[in-house]
């Protein structure tokens, strides 16, 4: 997707300038992180791979990599980034490098969190009943998706790169394959339309249609379930979840069978993905 159809960044570049002062972001660097505690960091507080690809494309530095994983978030999960990272900044345990946050700089940094704190409350009183039509409360279908829709992100972007790795040349598989980089897409805009208030039930049923494709095409031989079963299982139900749609019976019949005979592909020499 172009860059200039990307959604305006929650962050201004003013703000940035405070966020990247507090953090000692100049030289590339995020506090007193090393890559691997930084990546650890990161995995904690939103269980998000810090290493992956997405996130390099300005470079490697741990500071790049930091902005590029704050514009990816929703507002909340940014204020909860950004005091994760003020918490350990005050720690007892940092390094004495770091210095003294003068009082002023710290008042803009907490007032940034509050604005996009604020952004998040602001949404949730704007939705207007009118425009939800769905099984579930306004309220409720936010909450969750929410609380679940950047675990889903994760699941399909990894469940994606998975697939992609294997090489498969059916057309099948690749048309599965695409199903999950839209999928993606539709929840990274879901997200993006909470954060502003306008979440609709025909943006969920779009999710849901993309479900049931993906759902025609592992009927039809797609590899899904036979490479990553667990993890196909997991995105199918956290999906299912969050359109309100029960989980189809058939599919579990199917995915639970593949992982009972997950032993069997030993004998065609393929390795089994369960315990991704």
């Amino acid at each position: 997707m172009a860059e200039a159809n990307a959604p305006k960044p929650l962050i201004s570049p003013s703000d940035m300038h405070v966020v990247e002062r507090v953090l000692n972001m100049s030289t590339g660097y995020v506090l007193d992180f090393s890559d691997k505690t930084f990546d650890q960091f990161i995995a904690h507080e939103l269980g998000i791979d810090a290493t992956a690809p997405r996130y390099s494309v300005d470079g490697g530095s741990k500071a790049k990599r930091l902005r590029r994983i704050l514009h990816s978030l929703a507002a909340g999960q940014q204020a909860q980034l950004l005091r994760a990272l003020l918490k350990h900044r005050d720690s007892p345990l940092r390094s004495d490098a770091l210095g003294v946050l003068d009082d002023e700089w710290r008042k803009a940094y907490d007032a940034i969190i509050g604005t996009l704190e604020q952004t998040v409350t602001d949404a949730d009183n704007t939705y207007a009943a009118s425009a939800w039509t769905g099984r579930r409360t306004i309220r409720e279908q936010v909450a969750i998706v929410r609380g679940v829709a950047p675990v889903a992100l994760r699941q399909i972007d990894s469940l994606a790169s998975i697939i992609e790795s294997k090489r498969f040349n059916d057309p099948i598989t690749a048309e599965a394959v695409q199903c999950l980089r839209e999928l993606h897409g539709q929840l990274g805009e879901l997200i993006a339309a909470i954060d502003r208030g306008s979440m609709t039930r025909q943006a969920v049923e779009a999710i849901e249609k993309n479900r049931q494709k993906l759902i025609h095409y592992m009927a039809e031989g797609a590899k899904l379930a036979v490479v990553a079963p667990t993890m196909t299982f997991g995105v199918m139900h956290i999906l299912a979840w969050i359109t309100g749609v029960p989980i189809d019976s058939t599919l579990v019949s199917t995915v639970f069978g593949t992982i009972v005979g997950a032993d069997a592909l030993k004998s065609f020499n393929k390795k089994s993905s369960l315990a991704r």
